[in-house]
């Protein structure tokens, strides 16, 4: 359908459809991605010559395979689009989560959350893609902010519903519960998506196509083509150099090592180190997503009112204080848990905020105007592979430590602190265009 000259008020309806649809989209994948976490206590229990290090090499793999799946989702999303890429993606996290509450074999368990965490990769950089094609760039450091609360009301619903599962049912139903209600999500999801508004018959609505990021300026021969007339091969080495986005995603990498931490952790910490049951764990744990949400929408609006549309002061900022709440975990005694639901919750607060602007408003701020999904999973992939050493590698950790978590919790500060020093660096990083 040829874009056509359309009326305000239908363009908001659709923009309002599309951002709802990507929100329930997005919110549902993470109940068939972050219930390992609640059910890992009561699998230890169930195969008991499991060490933690081996358990947390299952969210590992997942990780592994998230990162490389970034790169190849993220180039294909400019061609295929969200509708038919995150469609396939519900459909195999569905069957993978069946699959997985079936099996006790290890080495199954290890392919099936590797082929989960590959297809759950073909999602966010496609939202940030496809909220970026809807809006302009003046409001997207808000919109992307409000759009992430999906993924933490997502990980607090699948949290509360996997600790209800295991405590009444088991473990197992904690996966295969999720696969049954991701599949009438797929099919409406389908049925109602369009990726960009020229599909839905209106004119283009991005503002900052045309504008140059500072690595094209360097580069002649590319610059001079006209933005869609790029191939593929043109935008991703024109990504690749991208300095200022190397930075921030090697940010992300330090900041995604943090918050995978305490998503596959928390549970843990609570039931083993504060005494709570599993059901009880997860209702405290929620505590991160759940303020984390607050955090996130802040953020987007104090970088588009207070800091000129800069990302990197708010998420030095943040990060900071992050680092300053991870320290003060290792001084909360044993069974106080309710000091300890309080210091989740300003994790959570500190987390999710430089989560969603580095992964989201900063990445598309800085790349290409045609290449806001190769960027973005340029990003993911770097983030996702921090994330592989906060399964296995904290696991590690903790039994070299023989329990004892301060350790886990003084490292995490530390890479907090890396990821603040690296934002400071392109402190003044603006979208193409902004003044």
């Amino acid at each position: 359908m040829p874009p056509t000259s359309a009326p305000a008020a239908s363009l908001w309806a659709w923009q309002l459809r599309i951002f709802w649809l990507l929100w329930g989209a997005y919110a549902s994948y993470y109940l068939c991605r972050v219930n390992f976490a609640v059910a890992q206590p009561m699998m230890l229990k169930e195969f008991t010559d499991w060490t933690a290090a081996q358990i947390g090499t299952i969210p590992s793999v997942y990780a592994a395979c998230y990162a490389a799946g970034q790169l190849v989702n993220g180039t294909l999303g400019q061609r295929y689009g969200a509708r038919h890429l995150m469609t396939m993606a519900l459909l195999t996290a569905s069957f993978t989560n069946l699959l997985f509450s079936r099996t006790s074999s290890f080495p199954v368990m290890l392919a099936l959350w590797g082929v989960n965490g590959y297809a759950q990769s073909a999602g966010w950089s496609l939202l940030v893609q496809t909220i970026a094609n809807w809006n302009t760039s003046e409001r997207r450091g808000t919109v992307i902010g409000l759009i992430s609360t999906c993924y933490q009301v997502g990980n607090v619903v699948s949290w509360l519903l996997a600790g209800m599962l295991c405590d009444t049912v088991g473990w197992r139903a904690a996966f295969w519960v999720p696969s049954l209600i991701l599949l009438p999500i797929a099919a409406a999801f389908f049925a109602f998506l369009r990726n960009a508004p020229e599909d839905a018959g209106f004119a283009p609505v991005r503002d900052d196509v045309g504008h140059d990021t500072p690595a094209e300026a360097s580069r002649p021969a590319c610059a001079a083509t006209p933005a869609a007339a790029l191939s593929t091969r043109q935008i991703l080495a024109l990504t690749l150099s991208n300095r200022v986005l190397w930075v921030l995603a090697v940010g992300f990498f330090c900041m995604n090592s943090v918050r995978y931490t305490f998503m596959n952790w928390s549970v843990q910490y609570m039931a083993d180190f504060q005494g709570r049951s599993i059901k009880g764990s997860a209702l405290t744990a929620v505590a991160i997503p759940l303020i984390g949400s607050l955090g996130a929408i802040a953020a987007g609006w104090a970088s588009d009112t207070l800091f000129g549309k800069r990302r990197a002061p708010v998420c030095a900022i943040m990060l900071i204080a992050l680092a300053g709440v991870c320290v003060g975990f290792a001084w909360i005694p044993q069974g106080e848990w309710v000091w300890a639901t309080i210091a989740m919750g300003l994790a959570g607060f500190f987390i999710y905020g430089p989560d969603m602007l580095m992964s989201g408003a900063a990445t598309v701020d800085v790349s290409h105007p045609k290449a806001a999904s190769i960027a973005t999973g340029l990003t993911m992939c770097l983030g996702a592979t921090g994330a592989i050493f906060s399964g296995a590698g904290i696991g590690w950790l903790k039994d070299r430590a023989h329990g004892d978590w301060a350790l886990v919790f003084h490292f995490i500060a530390g890479l907090a602190v890396v990821s603040a020093l690296l934002m400071i660096a392109i402190w003044n990083a603006r979208p193409k265009g902004a003044k």
